[in-house]
């Protein structure tokens, strides 16, 4: 039975309606950022520890560098990295890379900074996956000279100052130079705060570049020199370090260069977002292909 002609009327009426008052298909979502991360720390781990210096022309220190297996440094920088992205921009995508510590084998430590940007800047100049990325940031070792803030001179990278001397013993000064010197704010392993002159300080001496991906060039570079002084007043070891088992004593540094990491990018981030690409003339080294940590 055909519908009376009023009714076919309102019908195709309706239909005329529905397809002109129909919504529009949504949008197709944004593209997420992509951010790639880059660790350029290496595997280097400086210890230095102060040791009496009266009657002597040495130096007041003794330092060792460590090689820490499995890239563990690059890591905790990445993490520290990828957690303050992650904050900033929830949807984004990270890429993780890390240059091979062996590009750094025998390179003096306050030309680190330098050849390190240089090579992972011609390591990223082949990858064509780059022009779909929003941004680099990657962190170098950094070098710093002179003794601040109770540290040792020459320290750079990531590391551990052992501070094991007391000004005084009664009323005996033990060294000369630590006349000066006066009870530091630290806390324990747990971050409680205490105040002592001997303590353990993991170091965090980088410098963070933010490179934008299209171009290669620097937009923004910062440095970062943090420490952290650990005493616990119920320490019992008589040699300072040894109130840490090794695994202690790598996990409180793990923590400290990730949290370091994360600050570093976090304090940043202003920056980067409103500052427009400046060229910035760098020495590149031989090419060295990042690799996934």
């Amino acid at each position: 039975m055909k519908p009376a002609p009023g009714l076919a009327a309102i019908l195709l009426a309706w239909s005329g309606l529905a397809a002109a008052t129909a919504p529009d298909p949504a949008p197709e979502a944004p593209r997420p950022r992509t951010y790639a991360l880059v660790s350029a720390v290496g595997d280097q781990f400086q210890y230095v520890s102060r040791r009496p210096s009266t009657g002597t022309n040495l130096e007041p220190f003794r330092r060792f560098t460590a090689k820490v297996p499995g890239g563990a440094l690059d890591r905790a920088v990445l993490r520290g990295l990828d957690r303050t992205v992650a904050a900033n921009d929830p949807g984004s995508e990270r890429l993780f890379l890390s240059l091979n510590p062996a590009e750094m084998e025998s390179v003096r430590p306050a030309d680190r900074e330098k050849v390190a940007i240089g090579k992972v800047i011609s390591a990223l100049e082949p990858m064509k996956q780059r022009e779909g990325w929003d941004k680099i940031f990657v962190v170098t070792p950094n070098w710093r000279f002179g003794e601040v803030n109770g540290l040792a001179s020459k320290l750079g990278g990531i590391g551990v100052f052992i501070q094991p001397l007391e000004r005084r013993t009664g009323n005996i000064d033990l060294d000369a130079n630590l006349a000066g010197f006066a009870e530091a704010e630290t806390v324990t392993p747990d971050g409680k705060p205490t105040s002592s002159a001997i303590y353990v300080a993991p170091f965090f001496y980088t410098k963070l570049w933010v490179i934008d991906p299209k171009t290669l060039q620097v937009i923004d570079s910062e440095e970062r020199f943090d420490f952290q002084k650990i005493y616990d007043p119920m320490w019992t070891a008589t040699t300072l370090e040894r109130n840490f088992t090794p695994e202690q004593l790598a996990g409180q540094v793990e923590t400290f260069v990730e949290r370091s990491s994360s600050r570093a990018l976090r304090e940043a981030i202003g920056v980067v977002t409103v500052t427009d690409p400046k060229a910035v003339d760098e020495a590149k080294p031989a090419p060295a292909t990042p690799r996934k940590p």
